[in-house]
């Protein structure tokens, strides 16, 4: 699936910074929901996406609550 994002207002310069650069169109990859990473539990609670840029090399994960998706469509 792709999707088109936004950062919502209260997103980290980094996922601000990775839209701007990188998108606003990702393919989603994989998704993280509360389980642990392994070398730090402290975020075990958060959901994260790895997103690879449409048209590109970037491929990084985003916390789902630092965006907002604005469409998606499955890739023909």
């Amino acid at each position: 699936m792709n999707v088109r994002i936004i950062a919502t207002a209260n997103a980290s310069q980094r996922t601000k910074n990775r839209i701007a650069e990188r998108g606003p169109w990702f393919a989603v990859e994989r998704r993280h929901d509360n389980e642990t990473f392994g070398f730090a539990p402290d975020i075990s609670t958060k959901e994260g996406w790895l997103l690879r840029e449409v048209g590109g090399d970037w491929l990084g994960w985003l916390w789902r609550d630092e965006f907002e998706i604005l469409e998606s469509v499955k890739p023909v």
